[in-house]
Formats: structure tokens, sequence, C-alpha cells
């Protein structure tokens, strides 16, 4: 949702409706169905958050912030790969100038996310809807990126529109180049205090939280804040809500990855909702459309979670990892030996396993275990933070394809992390 240039500020005539937040939720009669959908997310995230030991899904989710941010960028018409964020958190960057601008744009949503995702506690923590809060998430994303992105982009480069990082937008703006979108600029601070007041996790309960949630979603996407970078920060800020409601704190699931492979729906929802009442004014939401978006909003979350749910079947994963260790078993060049797949199972089920475990693991001397764990150690097969450590699950990102293949294919990985896979595997 980028502009290039400020937009023109049109002329009032007579007296205009003020601007307003109106509905704040869906109205009643959409509610029952709501509040089933939100339960049904508490409950589904759960049990998925409780597939997998606490260790394992600290080091998956940190993983799948990479795909967050590959998705959030895809929406916004950037494309790169899950290789090519990691060598931009490196500070790798392409040659090619498009490239280069993608790679820079997903580190610094890894940055930021996992920044502000360590201030936020399920059920408690900052007002993520103050302010304050959003112009710090905005300007810490931007303080992630090169002093070129301080002004905005167009497809023809950077323009000399200064993005003003961390500052409430003070000129009027347009996404497609041609209507002004969002509130006035002038009646921002007062729409934002209202934001910050109705949508705080805080006033709400239970299942209602989630459904405030995908409100404010849309209505932060409209207020657009800022003069560039919103549809990124928004979504930033829908993860952190659901975290400070207490759903997906591990991170397992990706709201990016759903809004992404629906983009069409998701901008067509975003807009509708936008549409005018003409029965209660120009600026007047309409409640039965707040209701459709977060209807859509909400099926997104289930899809995602389903998703991960179905992929992260512990025998499932199992089996992906006996295939992985199966083919590199035969590889002339550093081959791993068979019974590592054993440790490499206990490991991701149980989250932690002693180093003098190993040995009992698999079944041989202490002398060809520690051997074996450590082959695995120095491939990041298995981490640990010093050599008496506990041995800790690692995902290097040439194992992703083959643990995870629905979510790490070719498009998001690149076709030279493959190996010898083959789509027609039954493991996956």
């Amino acid at each position: 949702m980028k502009q290039g240039q400020p937009a023109k500020k049109p002329a009032k005539k007579g007296q205009q409706t003020p601007y307003n937040l109106s509905p704040i939720l869906p109205g009643k009669g959409s509610m029952g169905r709501l509040k089933d959908m939100a339960q049904e997310i508490i409950s589904a995230s759960a049990g998925l958050e409780g597939r997998v030991a606490a260790e394992t899904a600290l080091v998956l989710g940190d993983r799948l912030r990479l795909i967050n941010s590959y998705y959030s960028n895809l929406i916004e018409g950037h494309k790169t790969t899950v290789p090519d964020i990691e060598a931009a958190l490196r500070k790798d960057f392409h040659q090619d100038p498009k490239k280069q601008y993608a790679q820079e744009l997903c580190a610094a949503h890894v940055e930021t996310e996992r920044r502000f995702m360590q201030g936020i506690e399920g059920g408690h923590g900052p007002d993520i809807c103050n302010k304050r809060y959003l112009c710090d998430m905005h300007g810490a994303f931007y303080a992630n990126l090169p002093k070129e992105h301080l002004f905005t982009h167009t497809q023809e480069g950077f323009t000399e529109f200064p993005v003003h990082p961390g500052v409430i937008r003070d000129v009027n703006v347009s996404v497609d180049g041609q209507s002004i979108h969002g509130p006035d600029h002038e009646d921002l601070p007062a729409l934002l205090e209202e934001f910050a007041r109705v949508y705080n996790p805080d006033q709400a309960h239970g299942d209602e939280r989630l459904i405030a949630m995908a409100a404010s979603h849309h209505r932060l996407t409209w207020l657009h804040p800022f003069r560039d970078g919103n549809g990124r920060v928004t979504r930033l800020f829908s993860g952190l809500y659901l975290a400070r409601a207490g759903v997906n704190r591990s991170n397992l699931w990706s709201l990016s990855r759903g809004l992404s492979r629906d983009k069409k729906q998701y901008m067509f929802e975003l807009w509708a909702t936008d549409s005018p009442n003409p029965k209660r004014g120009p600026d007047y939401f309409g409640g039965d459309l707040l209701a459709d978006f977060c209807v859509f909003f909400l099926k997104i979350c289930l899809d995602q979670i389903g998703f991960m749910e179905g992929l992260l079947r512990l025998d499932r994963v199992e089996s992906r990892i006996d295939w992985y260790v199966e083919m590199r078993a035969k590889q002339a060049d550093n081959p791993l030996r068979t019974e590592a797949a054993k440790l490499l199972r206990a490991v991701f089920m149980r989250g932690a396993v002693a180093r003098g475990a190993a040995s009992e693991i698999l079944n041989m001397s202490a002398r060809n275990a520690r051997r074996i764990v450590s082959a695995l150690l120095n491939e990041g097969l298995l981490q640990s933070s010093s050599h008496r450590s506990p041995l800790t699950m690692g995902l290097p990102v040439h194992v992703l394809a083959f643990y995870f293949p629905s979510l790490y294919d070719p498009s998001v990985i690149g076709d030279q992390y493959l190996g010898s896979r083959t789509s027609g595997d039954v493991r996956k």
C-alpha cells in the first residue's frame, strides 16, 4: 500500500460529516458466528502449540518469522526467498537493486518483529494500540533499513518524498494514485486516540479480543497513519495483537501467509469495508461490511492453524527426518550415519536432550555417540549453548524443504536447496 507523492486535500463543500471509527465492532447479529470462530481459533492454536515441545517451538517459531516477512513483502509486490532474507540479516545483499530492496524490507520486518514480540506476554504487556507504540514500531522498522528507505518508493525507484519514520502523516495520501485514502491528516490525532481507547486488548475479554483484533486490522489499514509502510506495520501489529491476546505466542502459524495466499480477496475485503454507507454519511463504516471483513480475517487464521497442524503431525515429521538422513547417508561427501535420525527425532519431540542421553538413544558407545553429536552440531542440525548444555533442534536452511516441504516449497526457498527431493514423495 504505497504512495510516491502526497495527495491534494479535496475542497470541502458545506458541512462535512466528521470522520469516525463507527462501528467499533460488528453488529450483534454477527457476533454469535464470530464468537464461535474466535473460540475455535483460541482452542486450535493452543492445541497446535501443545503438539510441539517448548524448545522446538522456540526454534521453529523464530524460523517462521522469516515466513511472516516473506509473505508480508509478497503482499506488497516484492518477492525474495528465505535464504536471501537470511543473507540480508547477515548484511549480504544482491547486486540487483530490486532484489536488494526486497531483502532489506524483509530483514527489517524480521528484526522489528523479534524486538517487539519480546515485550509481549499472553494476556499482559504494553498497550499496543497506543499511538506512541504504533509510532515506535514504525520508527523501529525504518531504523533497520538503509537511509535510502527514508523516502517513499515507486516502481521507478526512491522518490524525494520523505517517509518521516515514527511520525504521524501530515499530508493526505493516495494508494491508487487517484483518490484520497483514509481520513484527512488533520483528523488523525483524535482518531488515533479513539483507536487506542476502543481497541485496547484490556478492554475486551476472551473471544471478543480476537474479534477486536480483526476489526482493528481494518481500521488501522484505513487510518493509514504514516506516510508509507502502513501495510507492513499493520500486519506486524495484528501478529502482536494475537500474541497479546494469548494466541500464537510461539509464532507457529503465519497470518501474513494466509493473507498473501488470498491476496485478491484480502484487498477486496479491505476496500469493500472502506465503502461508505449512504444512509449514515460518507465516512461511516457499515456494520455488515465490518462483519464480513472479520469473518474473512478469522477464516484466514483458522486456515493457517489447520495447515500447520497437518504439517506438524509428529509421525510425519519423524518420517521426513528419516527421509533427510537416508538421503544424506547415500552422499559421497560428508555423509550422515543413518542412526543420527534417532537422535534428531528424539530432540524434535522432547525439545531438549541431555548430551549424556545421546548414547542411550543411539544405542551405541559414548565415543561413537559423541561423533554423531559433533557432526550434527557442526551442520547446525542440533544446537547447544555450551559443551555441557542440552541438545536442542537446529533448522538450517538446507533441511527446511525436507522437514517441511509444503511450507518451504521452491518459490519460498529456491531450487538450489531442494536436493534430491521429489514431488511425489509420500512423506510430504
